[in-house]
This record gives structure tokens, sequence and C-alpha cells, in this order.
């Protein structure tokens, strides 16, 4: 049978085998970094174009690179309000429309102003400028295209995240990371109130996003950072007393709006813990699967939660590999893991930072080949 690349990943979505299983690049968490993405664009021969965005450590978003490798999303993106507040200070640093300033060191884009560091007063978290979701974005004319792209294409259109940024990585931007940690467990009021502020602007983006695209979407991307290499950040405990309760408002909003579409969550680290919850909240597509933090192999995790679940991610091994065949390997073992019976999306596990495009071109050629369920079939 053959399938469209919609059909593919609504069979992916739905634990069901299909042609072969569905490959993601470049939506939230498997972009290629600006450095990776020129070498790769250079190396096929591609002509130069501008960014998708700016401000980040991977600005680009090229089609023609989705097209090569047969990919089977098409991302839409929130278009920023060209009004927006923004500053660009003389050395570097960007300071945007929530008041954080950021600035490049090396390879990546780092947070260097946190604005209510040492915020003590509820009152002052209260009275802070929490944007309005139309001051930083604009929904102008994406209904339109959204509706074209799903009448004059056949791929699994995405809204792609427009926040980056989840409760506990923005509370943690915003106070910066060990004293909001900190006040969780001293000053829970405190906590609270910046998680509220935040799931209030979080929905109106939300909103104003999915007015616009949600009929025509078959995924909703979001993201929030809870797991470290050995563990989760916080406790379950906090987890399920903090962040949970606002995820489920959020991501039931979310629902409503797109109400066909699968909602990706992104979270790196060690979460085999709390996967149950965040499939009690909505998630229907986890990323990145970073296989090599505690707990989180990717055999076991399909035994325990396959059937709950789909997986999106899991590829680690390409920023290490000495050669192709190391890249090829690390697909075909990704493959024979998650793919039986469906429910799993191949796509690199985070950004793609320092790899070489033949590297690149090896894995996901092999992605296409080793794939296939009837060869793995014939294979065995």
């Amino acid at each position: 049978m053959s399938y469209s690349h919609r059909e593919r990943v609504l069979a992916a979505f739905n634990h069901e085998e299909a042609d072969r299983i569905p490959i993601d690049m470049m939506g939230n968490a498997t972009m290629l970094l600006d450095e990776t993405y020129l070498r790769l664009r250079d190396h096929l021969s591609l002509d130069p174009i501008p960014p998708a965005r700016s401000g980040t450590s991977a600005n680009y978003y090229d089609t023609r690179i989705l097209k090569r490798f047969d990919v089977d999303f098409r991302r839409i993106f929130l278009k920023k309000n060209p009004n927006a507040r923004t500053e660009q200070r003389e050395d570097g640093t960007i300071v945007d429309g929530w008041g954080v300033g950021y600035k490049k060191a090396g390879l990546y884009v780092n947070t260097t102003i946190h604005p209510l560091t040492g915020v003590t007063d509820l009152r002052a978290i209260h009275d802070y400028h929490w944007p309005s979701a139309d001051e930083i974005y604009s929904a102008e004319g994406l209904a339109e295209k959204a509706r074209q792209l799903s009448e004059t294409t056949d791929y699994a259109l995405v809204a792609r995240n427009p926040l980056t940024y989840g409760f506990l990585d923005r509370a943690c931007q915003l106070m910066r990371m060990d004293e909001f940690l900190m006040n969780i467990a001293a000053e829970p009021e405190l906590a609270r109130a910046v998680i509220d502020h935040l799931l209030t602007v979080y929905k109106d983006v939300y909103r104003l996003f999915l007015e616009a695209i949600g009929p025509y979407v078959q995924m909703v991307e979001i993201g929030d950072d809870i797991g470290s290499t050995e563990s989760l950040i916080i406790s379950p405990a906090m987890y399920r007393e903090f962040i949970k309760p606002a995820e489920r408002e959020l991501y039931g909003l979310i629902h409503e709006l797109a109400p066909g579409a699968a909602l990706f969550r992104h979270t790196d680290g060690a979460i085999f813990d709390i996967i149950p919850d965040l499939v009690e909240v909505g998630v229907n597509v986890l990323n990145p699967v970073q296989t090599s933090t505690a707990g989180m192999e990717a055999r076991g995790l399909k035994r325990a939660y396959g059937d709950q679940i789909t997986f999106h991610g899991a590829v680690e091994g390409l920023e290490g590999a000495a050669n192709a065949d190391a890249a090829i390997a690390e697909i075909r073992d990704r493959i024979d893991a998650l793919a039986p019976g469906g429910g799993y999306v191949l796509a690199s596990c985070n950004h793609i930072i320092d790899v070489a495009p033949e590297i690149i071109v090896a894995a996901y050629d092999e992605a296409r080949a080793y794939g296939t369920y009837q060869q793995r079939k014939r294979t065995g």
C-alpha cells in the first residue's frame, strides 16, 4: 500500500505500521545549528536563503533539504510582530519582549539577563510587564497559508513551537534557575505566581496561533526541559504540584483548538517516571527520547510505554559518529528498538550541533531505506 506523507505520520501516531517510519527534521529540537546547516547546504550545492528567524543558535528552515531527505513534516511558524519590543545592545546582548537577555557564545546562545532575579515581593511579580500575545506575535495570513498547504501538499503540517521555553524553562530564565528552584521549596507562593502569569500568556499565544491554523495541522509542538542526565530537575511531587496543573490547562486548550492534532511535548533528560503524567495531561508525542540518560534505554521505553505514546527522535549518535558506518548503525538500532508496531518518528535527539554533512546524508538516507516495514520483515 502506498502512503502519503500525512497518512504515514497519522499511522505512526495511531501505532500502526505504514510503508515506512516517518522522518522528521528542522522542528522543535531537530534543527541544525547554523554552522552545520551551512555546511550541509553547500554540500548539497544549494543556493543561500535568508534565515527563518534570528537570535538563536539554529535559525535556518530549508524546505529544499527536507525534500531531499523526504521528510514527512512541514512547519508553520507563528510570525513575530514586527513592532515587538526588542533591544540590541552594543555588546551583542539581545533583550526580548519578556525582558530576558541573550548573548551568543560560540555555538550556543546563553541567557545573561534574568529580570526577576532577587524578587521577593509577590506584588512585584504581579506588576511585572508580562507581554501579551499580540505584543510578540502576529497570525496575519497564517490561516490562508495553512489552508493552502493542507490542500496542495500531502505533508503532515505542524504548528511550530512559538515559545521555545515551557513553564519551568521560562520561570528559570526570568528568575534564574537556582532562585526559582529554591522558591518552589521555600517561597511557593512566588513560584506559583510566576507559573500563573506564564499560563495566561501561553494560553493567549496558542489561542492566537491555533485559532488561525488549528483545523489544518496534524501536530502541535510545545516544550519544557524538566529532566537532567540522571533524574528530573525537580522531584515528581513538585512537578505534579507546580507544573502539571498548568500543563493540563494549556494542553486542554491546545486539543480544543486543534482537535485533529497530536500534541508533541519536548523535554530532555531522564523523565521515565513521569511519562504516565505526560500522557494524562494530553501528550501524544514525546521528544527527544534521550536514551543516553538514566532509565531511558530505547527498548525499555518501548516495552513500558510504546502503546501509550509516540516516540519522536532518539538518534543521538550522529554527534560522535566517527564515520558513516557508525551513523548507520545508530539509525538501525533506533529503528529496531522503537519502530515495531508503529509509534515512532525518526529524528535527531535534540539539535544537530556539529556533524559533517556526509554523516547527515548517510544517516537520513539509511532511515528511509532501513525504515521500510516490508524490508524489515524480509530481513527479519
